[in-house]
């Protein structure tokens, strides 16, 4: 071979290495990526989808005149609680709470079992809500002592009155002051009243706005009176009932249009009790009652028996039958 060859030779020889050698070095493989799957850590999303229901199962109610359970307080422990008709399902701890995320809006049942058994049932939940419960354990069903709803259109606080300021016209219901402004209506029923029918055990839902530990009232519906005053049946205010064992028979004296539905809310023991669930006839505190699928049983409507003091809270036509829309025991 010539040596002009030899050179020729040598440099083809050289651009075939180069060209090997000048791509870089072959990456490990890597896994291949599984779908659906993010390879970077997720972001919490800004809010969670669903309401959120927590609270206490108390081992029992409390005995005093106000009923506060104090939330920090213990309950029961191991009992389970599930969203009916959800695949939502979580145990009480030790001290006897718990809490349920992703909870549907709308109206809701949750169920209880284990040591402690029945359901109750929330109307109108707000996709965001956050509602906190104080609930115990009533002979076949369960009660709520106390609920508080934040998050939603409005906030609300339903429990038994503490304490009252009638100077600074506020009173506390487990230890959350509500203020109360001239602008807020109080009412029993379709009854307007006025601040002094907020009296220490009675039980009310109010609804309002909240600020810190601190509700300013728009409207206070008193559902059971706690002193003196209206509805106590002892004598001793307007539209006192009847004045037989303490039952309120919802008719404010006559005050209401006899007309037209109006709303009414009383207390009274079952006698007479017909039907099946959910459509039970009964009577209670001389008014004649009617239940549907549509009313709200806070106590089951199996539990539902002769005997049975209960809160009964309905639409009547002046003293006709009382189409109830919410029933619960009243201990």
């Amino acid at each position: 071979m010539t040596a002009p060859s030899s050179r020729l030779l040598a440099v083809l020889l050289a651009c075939v290495v180069t060209a090997a050698c000048g791509s870089s070095a072959p990456k490990a493989p890597t896994a291949p990526e599984t779908a659906g799957t993010e390879t970077s850590s997720p972001t919490s999303p800004s809010s969670t989808i669903g309401a959120t229901v927590s609270g206490l199962v108390a081992s029992g109610a409390s005995t005093s005149m106000a009923g506060a359970i104090p939330m920090g307080a213990s309950g029961l422990s191991g009992v389970t609680i599930t969203v009916s008709g959800t695949g939502l399902r979580v145990t009480s701890d030790g001290a006897g709470h718990f809490t349920l995320t992703g909870v549907p809006s709308g109206t809701i049942r949750l169920q209880f079992s284990g040591g402690a058994n029945g359901e109750i049932e929330i109307d109108d939940v707000d996709e965001h809500e956050r509602i906190t419960l104080v609930v115990h354990a009533s002979g076949s069903g369960m009660e709520i002592d106390v609920e508080e709803r934040e998050g939603g259109p409005e906030s609300q606080l339903e429990g038994k009155i503490a304490s009252v300021n009638a100077g600074a016209h506020t009173f506390v219901i487990n230890g959350i002051t509500v203020s109360v402004p001239g602008t807020a209506s109080i009412a029993h029923g379709s009854r307007s009243l006025t601040f002094s029918a907020l009296v220490v055990g009675a039980r009310v839902h109010v609804k309002g706005s909240k600020s810190g530990s601190t509700i300013t009232a728009t409207r206070i519906e008193v559902q059971q009176a706690g002193g003196p005053g209206p509805g106590n049946g002892n004598g001793n205010g307007n539209g006192n009932g009847n004045g037989n064992d303490g039952e309120d028979n919802g008719d404010d004296n006559g005050e209401d249009n006899p007309g037209a539905a109006q709303d009414v809310e009383f207390t009274g023991t079952v006698t007479g009790l017909g039907g099946a669930c959910p459509a039970l006839t009964f009577s209670a505190a001389s008014r004649s009652v009617t239940t549907s699928k549509s009313t709200n049983f806070l106590t089951a409507c199996t539990a539902i028996h002769n005997g049975l003091k209960v809160e009964v809270k309905g639409k009547a036509a002046g003293k006709g039958p009382v189409a109830a829309t919410r029933i619960k025991a009243d201990d």
